[in-house]
């Protein structure tokens, strides 16, 4: 656990960083693109990660702000898109936790301008949205 705080800390850090840099010129994504039935903004693009297994996670911002994703299933099949609620303002990021290969956060610049990240678990089940460490150190897991 103490390893998995590390680098829930270090990706905080890391992301707020570069967050202020988003934040301080965020761009405004004006056309909007399509991918398997969604319409996302084209500016933000589709943030990929692969599994061990071979299967595929994708991440967009919906023309709603709120990210959105879509699996593959083991027979290759994808399963629909599934809103993840937010409302942000950047391109979605991974940064993948050291423990497990399936364990990895996303994170985006939200509507205050603050980075909020989203974990996912290895059973496949995710957190809530949290607003970064750095704005609110007794946030959940915060080191």
């Amino acid at each position: 656990m103490s390893r998995f705080k590390s680098a829930l800390a270090s990706v905080a850090a890391l992301a707020a960083f570069a967050g202020v840099g988003a934040a301080a010129t965020p761009a405004q994504a004006a056309t909007y693109c399509t991918t398997k039935s969604q319409k996302y903004f084209c500016d933000y693009g589709i943030t990929t990660t692969k599994f061990p297994d071979g299967t595929q996670q994708q991440f967009v911002v919906g023309a709603d702000h709120a990210v959105w994703t879509n699996w593959t299933r083991t027979d290759g099949s994808w399963n629909g898109w599934v809103s993840m609620g937010g409302w942000v303002q950047s391109r979605v990021e991974i940064d993948y936790l050291q423990n497990s290969p399936w364990n990895f956060t996303i994170a985006a610049i939200g509507g205050d301008g603050n980075y909020w990240f989203r974990m996912r678990f290895t059973n496949g089940s995710w957190s809530d949205w949290q607003v970064s460490c750095l704005v609110n150190p007794n946030g959940w897991n915060c080191p």
